[in-house]
C-alpha cells in the first residue's frame, strides 16, 4: 500500500467545503427567520455592544456579558461563559452602566438570551446606551 502524504488534505478539502456549504445554509435561514419575525417586533431593534451583567432574581446569580441589541423593550443579552442554559421564564435585572431594568427570558438561544423588558427604557436611556455601544451598521 502506497502512502500518499497529500492523502490527509484531499480528505480535508471536501469536509472544509461541505462545513463552508452548511454553515451557509444556516446563515440563510437564520437570516430569514429573523425577516420573518421582524414584523413582529413592537419596538426597534438595534445593534450594540455593551458590556452588561445579567441577574436571576430568583436566586441572586450574577452573569458577566454584552448586550448585542437594545429596543426600548427588549435586550438580547450574551454571557461571557461559553455554555447557555435554557432559562425561558426565568425573572432578571439587566444592568448597563448605571441603567437597569428588570425583564423576563422570553429566549435562550445559541447567541443570547432574548428578554423582555418589564420596565421599559426611556428615550433618554436609550439614546446613552446607542451614543455609547451603538455599532454602525
Amino acid at each position: 500500500m502506497m502512502n500518499n502524504p497529500h492523502a490527509h488534505e484531499m480528505q480535508a478539502k471536501p469536509v472544509n467545503e461541505l462545513v463552508a456549504k452548511q454553515s451557509e445554509t444556516l446563515r440563510r435561514r437564520i437570516d430569514k427567520d429573523q425577516e420573518k419575525n421582524a414584523h413582529k417586533r413592537k419596538f426597534q431593534r438595534h445593534p450594540t455592544f455593551a458590556v452588561a451583567t445579567l441577574m436571576l432574581l430568583d436566586n441572586s446569580h450574577i452573569f458577566d456579558g454584552v448586550v448585542t441589541e437594545v429596543s426600548s423593550g427588549g435586550v438580547k443579552f450574551r454571557p461571557a461563559s461559553s455554555f447557555l442554559q435554557e432559562r425561558n421564564g426565568d425573572r432578571v435585572a439587566v444592568k448597563i452602566d448605571e441603567i437597569q431594568s428588570s425583564g423576563v427570558i422570553r429566549a435562550s438561544r445559541a447567541d443570547g438570551y432574548g428578554i423582555q423588558l418589564l420596565d421599559k427604557l426611556s428615550p433618554e436611556e436609550m439614546d446613552h446606551i446607542l451614543q455609547n455601544y451603538g455599532v454602525k451598521t
